[in-house]
């Protein structure tokens, strides 16, 4: 784990002898679990270690899921009091579990859970050895989610120092991951060649770090940024870049968001029975993770395309399903007033098509992004 340093009364495991034990706790059914604590060596920090890094690598896969067991974990050590290893361990361990949630529950678009997750998380770093390290990968989440509420200058002007300060505690990747954060804002303000240089050099500096994840992530941030530009030479030669390795390390959640680079490319280039198509199978992609937020998204995007049809009963229906999703999880507090003006057209039954592109516009920058 980069930039941790935690004190074990013996060696770790090996990573064979990690994963089992964290296949055997995650074998188990929850409710079984208490029962079967010693067995599982629920108390003991190189299982709570191999479950963590465990489950750190499955947020890509499937967040519900881990919410669900970095939930688990953070209740279990939490109460009652236990003695996990002879330092920080029972500290680190919940933050790092309440971080775990909290990642998660931002890719589900769960914000108000995400902020309660990372408030538990600071909670517990504060009191680890390596506090700065610790707080500084939850800084990284919450400029994430900042980013994602569209607070593009506030990110802007805190990227720098927290770059500077993973630089110098040798934190490579995590220093990397903050420059996804500042592709995504010129995204955002539409400084899309700018977008295009930057997650070039993403990409350059995560191979030679030895990362395929954030590589393959990089070119598949760059698939979107094509795909917005129309540029379909490069975003087909991107999404051939980022594809394998994504389906190797069974990335679901890029996996999708590269579908929908592919479907925008498509809408952009007039294509629009393709694009809808793509935009389809990308939902659907998002529908098994359980990431309902992007379901909606799209949603409004193939209303757009529908209503340009002349489809708009079809277009209703679109809008219909995704504006209680939308509703419920806040996804657009700065987009309230094109929210109520939809809201209103849907039950006019006359979708205003102003007021839905400037809502499904503010959807553009989740078809990004990194963990």
């Amino acid at each position: 784990m980069t930039g941790r340093v935690i004190h074990f009364p013996r060696m770790p495991l090996s990573s064979e002898a990690g994963q089992a034990a964290a296949d055997r706790v995650l074998n188990t059914p929850i409710p079984e679990r208490a029962a079967l604590a010693d067995a599982l060596a629920l108390d003991d920090p190189e299982t709570l270690l191999s479950l963590c890094s465990c489950l750190r690598r499955r947020l890509e896969a499937s967040p519900a899921a881990v919410l669900e067991e970095a939930d688990f974990l953070y209740r279990w050590i939490e109460k009652p009091l236990r003695d996990i290893g002879l330092f920080d361990e029972r500290d680190y361990f919940l933050g790092e579990t309440a971080l775990l949630a909290g990642t998660a529950c931002r890719q589900l678009s769960r914000r108000d859970e995400a902020h309660q997750w990372f408030e538990r998380a600071e909670a517990g770093f504060r009191h680890t050895i390596n506090v700065v390290g610790d707080l500084s990968r939850l800084s990284y989440q919450r400029l994430a989610e900042r980013l994602e509420e569209r607070q593009i200058d506030f990110v802007r002007e805190m990227l720098p120092p927290l770059i500077d300060t993973f630089r110098k505690m040798d934190m490579h990747e995590d220093a990397v991951k903050c420059r996804f954060l500042e592709g995504l804002a010129l995204m955002e303000t539409d400084e899309l060649a700018d977008a295009v240089t930057l997650f070039h050099e993403i990409a350059e500096e995560s191979e030679n770090l030895g990362n395929p994840r954030l590589t393959a992530s990089a070119y598949a941030n760059l698939t979107h940024v094509y795909g917005m530009l129309g540029d379909a030479e490069n975003a087909m030669a991107a999404s051939a870049k980022a594809i394998p390795p994504l389906r190797k390390l069974d990335d679901r959640v890029a996996l999708a968001k590269v579908q929908w680079g592919l479907a925008t490319l498509l809408r952009e280039t007039g294509k629009l029975p393709a694009a809808i198509g793509a935009y389809r199978r990308a939902q659907e992609d998002f529908q098994a993770i359980g990431m309902r937020a992007d379901y909606a998204a799209l949603n409004l995007v193939v209303a757009d395309l529908l209503l340009e049809q002349g489809r708009e009963v079809e277009a209703l229906r679109e809008v219909s399903e995704a504006l209680p999703v939308i509703m419920e999880l806040k996804m657009a507090p700065e987009g309230v007033a094109a929210l109520a003006l939809v809201h209103e057209s849907v039950r006019r039954q006359k979708v205003d098509r102003g007021a839905l592109r400037e809502l499904h516009g503010y959807f553009e920058q989740l078809a990004s992004g990194t963990s």
